[in-house]
């Protein structure tokens, strides 16, 4: 496991090591970031909410104590190319350098590897300060929506 604080004035503490994530927290998230509605989960996402974590190839999560207050989660075949999903960090937390340490904390795991990541228009000077560059020049990123969300 790969625990570090980020700063004394943050007790946050990093793991790269635990896929299965609790259920409530993670769903807290995407809630808090606006992702999922407030609503209880449905059974049928209930069980598969954790799946997409659980079958990653790296997930890494933030922690204040015993809350999570950040993850991350990365396909990889671990050498040629890697992809950044579900970027999640708590409102409350967001401008503290905890999703800069999450994708960079990735990219240490796998650094010759190509990344990836799909984001929205607002996010795109988050990425770009990490080192993320337009694909548009070199090829196209294309998508088929989830049906669950």
């Amino acid at each position: 496991m790969l625990v570090q604080k980020v700063s004394e004035q943050m007790n946050i503490v990093y793991n790269d090591e635990k896929k299965d994530l609790p259920l409530a927290q993670l769903h807290e998230l995407f809630i808090a970031v606006g992702w999922s509605d407030s609503g209880e989960l449905p059974d049928e996402m209930k069980a598969g909410f954790i799946q997409p974590w659980i079958h990653s190839t790296l997930v890494i999560s933030a922690w204040d104590g015993d809350r999570l207050v950040g993850t991350v989660r990365v396909l990889s075949d671990t050498i040629f190319r890697s992809i950044i999903y579900d970027l999640l960090v708590a409102p409350e937390y967001q401008r503290q350098g905890i999703g800069k340490e999450l994708v960079n904390r990735c990219k240490s795991h796998y650094p010759s590897s190509e990344w990836l990541v799909g984001c929205d228009r607002k996010n795109i000077e988050f990425y770009k300060k990490l080192g993320f560059q337009d694909i548009l020049e070199s090829g196209v990123f294309l998508v088929i929506p989830c049906k669950l969300f």
